[in-house]
């Protein structure tokens, strides 16, 4: 009995985000190869992200047949845009509001894209981890 859970612990899990409990929905990182070149993904999301690789393929696969992995740089501009968009509407269909914050950032041939949306946008601190995080991983 000591290590059950109490019933909801006088948190409401039908709000859009976790209110109190920040700790559970913290920022991650996750880093693609596509084409060679590094491309990270970065979520504030309040739900499970075990199923984000087969997400982001599926959207890469999407954008391949529209043409938005062509050799042009505003095509992969908007790729960035397009791979943000469908990770919004991927997670807010399994609970609505639920992402905080999506950051795309893809390096290709000397050419940095970000693309930031949420709390990447509107907050410096999250802004400030993101990039720290980003300069750290090539050294680890």
């Amino acid at each position: 009995m000591e290590n059950e859970r109490p019933a909801n612990m006088g948190k409401d899990y039908t709000t859009a985000t976790r209110l109190l409990d920040k700790n559970y929905s913290p920022l991650i990182v996750r880093k693609y190869q596509l084409g060679g070149w590094p491309c990270f993904i970065s979520l504030i999301c309040d739900i499970s992200l075990s199923d984000l690789d087969d997400v982001f393929y599926k959207i890469v696969d999407e954008a391949k047949k529209v043409g938005l992995l062509d050799d042009d740089i505003q095509a992969v501009r908007n790729f960035t845009g397009y791979v943000s968009e469908k990770i919004i509407e991927y997670y807010d269909e399994k609970k609505r509001g639920c992402v905080e914050g999506v950051a795309v950032l893809y390096y290709v041939d000397k050419c940095f894209i970000s693309s930031l949306w949420g709390d990447f946008m509107v907050h410096a601190s999250c802004k400030q981890e993101l990039y720290s995080i980003i300069n750290t991983l090539p050294h680890i």
